[in-house]
């Protein structure tokens, strides 16, 4: 059944999204443009684009597939299923982590996950390089909004919509 798939799908990104949105960007596409094939690789990557302007969490990508996979249902589903595990392992880990956030190891566990979650990021930002930079223009575009969000460090809906207006022109 197409739910369970969806809800079981979903539930695993969310438990092994360890890191945040981000780093759940590799799990998500190689589940949806993979194995379902329930999005091409520019609509995944159109997926992550909805998901960043929209409030909310980058894991809202999840809404977008199952709505994509099976409609309004699967939507519900894939949302459910996406922040289930999130919910849960915070309400059973917030009270040890209170206790616990001054001990080195369990401080060295969790900066030890950063450089993984950098290295998935990158990998991610490279794969959908080869899909959205498909020529001088956008590959220049590129350029321009990475020294810019290098430079600024924040003010990042000023390039967003930089770009957007950009691509807006020479689409015209």
């Amino acid at each position: 059944m197409i739910y369970l798939r969806i809800f079981f799908t979903f539930l695993r990104i969310g438990f092994f999204g360890f890191g945040g949105g981000y780093a759940m960007v590799p799990l998500l596409r190689t589940a949806t443009v993979g194995p379902h094939g329930w999005l091409t690789p520019p609509q995944f990557l159109a997926s992550v684009a909805l998901g960043q302007i929209t409030p909310g969490p980058v894991a809202i990508t999840a809404t977008f597939v199952g709505f994509k996979a099976a409609g309004l249902a699967g939507a519900v589903v894939a949302t459910l299923g996406m922040f289930l595990p999130s919910v849960l392992v915070i309400y059973l880990l917030s009270e040890f982590y209170h206790r616990h956030r001054h001990n080195r190891y369990l401080r060295g566990a969790l900066e030890g996950v950063l450089p993984a979650v950098v290295g998935l990021i990158a990998a991610v930002a490279v794969g959908m390089g080869d899909v959205s930079i498909n020529g001088v223009v956008p590959a220049l575009l590129a350029a321009v909004v990475l020294l810019g969000a290098l430079r600024l460090r924040s003010g990042y809906a000023l390039l967003i919509l930089g770009s957007a207006a950009a691509g807006a022109l020479l689409l015209r």
